[in-house]
């Protein structure tokens, strides 16, 4: 665990998986998350903070069960829609 953009950041990925981008949002105080699977396709995760009384920072969790799409286009375009719900 680390401290990112003022919360606990515990974001586990599979074996073989890998960050591809990360964009933090300060406005909406959201952070975008693209990791490439080992299976070649990607996760698109949206990620806000959750608080927790036991813990002094909030925690970055998913807002929802992340995308899985084929492009970064389509990860985005999957951010702008979840983006919108928030």
């Amino acid at each position: 665990m680390e401290e990112r953009y003022g919360g606990i950041w515990n974001l586990s990925l599979g074996q073989g998986d890998a960050v591809l981008s990360e964009r933090y949002l300060p406005a909406l105080d959201l952070v975008t998350v693209v990791v490439k699977r080992a299976d070649g396709l990607l996760s698109a995760f949206v990620l806000s903070k959750g608080h927790d009384p036991q813990w002094r920072l909030p925690f970055w969790s998913a807002t929802e069960v992340p995308a899985i799409v084929e492009t970064i286009a389509d990860a985005d375009r999957y951010f702008e829609a979840a983006i919108c719900r928030e």
